[in-house]
């Protein structure tokens, strides 16, 4: 269990091996696989903007956002400060996690302490808030959970950044359209549809610090109207050894914590769509080792760590009523440990 202010679960007797197990296996899955990838061609750029006349400036194509004003409207027409990140620019600046994403925005600047990924806006990220301040949405549905009403950007996030179609992050308290936690703004990540996988997806990778990766997924659209995607990852990496100097002496291994550094996860996205209904589904866990010695923790014991778990499901139902009204409805289960 985790209570406010010792955010860490220590169980030397927890096996590691299982973990390792599972990433071996993702992997064997991924590279399997490969043969059935699809490449997802990306869309060519506009070129040089100096040289376009203004009426071809006003055809460029600008995407939609949704977390403005709760419905789909241009993004010159939100009535807010609006960035959206695409998936082309994704792959492009080779992000890993919707921390790096937010990193790169005007205003916004993450922070790491070896456990969780904070997230700072406009000069402002108190320590110990949990992202708290920030409202974090997953195709509309509310992720901060009602614990620490925490929001989960690194590696402890709930989605793998190759299903993220667009981020849509709204700047500005929108506490009078969403209440709790749109303090300083709304982030809203739109998934990829069945039809823009077009089929599977597989993918693996290996780094540094003993780190493999793999990520197994499928999508397709039918003439039918239903649309489909699957998806499971996971990822290991043994971490780095660090050195502290607040904790230089003979007692505390001269500062040097070893084996402490580890971080792992696995996950599992679903969606089920078809016309105006909507299912879907999310899974994760992630097991990250403290090798600072937070909240009076031994320093150098690798049994030290944090747990997160966290799942939704969520069914929807859209319609249009009237030329300027629309109702949403939805029933949802979320479960975080």
């Amino acid at each position: 269990m985790r209570a406010r202010g010792t955010p860490f679960t220590i169980d030397a007797g927890r096996s590691r091996r299982r973990h390792g197990r599972f990433a071996a296996a993702v992997l064997a899955v991924a590279l399997l696989s490969l043969r059935s990838v699809r490449a997802a061609a990306a869309p060519e750029p506009p070129g040089d903007l100096t040289q376009l006349s203004l009426e071809e400036l006003l055809e460029i194509k600008i995407p939609d956002v949704v977390a403005a004003s709760r419905f789909s409207q241009k993004t010159v027409d939100a009535p807010a400060s609006v960035s959206v990140v695409t998936a082309e620019e994704i792959r492009r600046y080779g992000y890993r996690t919707l921390g790096d994403i937010l990193n790169g925005l005007p205003g916004l600047y993450t922070s790491y302490d070896r456990n969780y990924t904070y997230l700072g806006t406009r000069g402002f990220s108190r320590p110990g808030d949990y992202n708290t301040r920030v409202l974090l949405l997953l195709d509309g549905h509310r992720l901060n959970d009602n614990v620490f009403e925490q929001a989960l950007l690194g590696t402890e996030g709930i989605l793998d950044v190759e299903l993220i179609d667009r981020v849509e992050v709204v700047r500005g308290p929108s506490s009078s359209v969403y209440g709790t936690n749109a303090f300083f703004g709304v982030i809203n990540v739109v998934t990829r549809r069945g039809k823009d996988l077009g089929g599977f997806e597989a993918e693996a990778a290996g780094a540094s610090f003993g780190t493999t990766a793999g990520r197994l997924a499928f999508g397709r659209s039918t003439a039918s109207g239903f649309e489909v995607v699957a998806s499971a990852s996971g990822y290991d990496s043994a971490g780095q050894d660090l050195y502290f100097k607040e904790f230089d002496t003979p007692e505390t291994n001269h500062g040097v914590a070893v084996g402490g550094d580890y971080d792992r996860y696995r996950r599992g996205f679903a969606r089920v769509s078809r016309g105006r209904l909507d299912l879907e589904a999310a899974y994760s866990s992630r097991e990250k080792g403290v090798p600072t010695g937070a909240f009076g923790t031994v320093f150098n014991d690798p049994s030290t760590r944090v747990t997160d778990e966290r799942a939704f499901v969520d069914l929807r139902y859209d319609r249009a009523v009237g030329e300027r009204s629309e109702l949403s409805t939805s029933v949802y289960h979320d479960w975080y440990r």
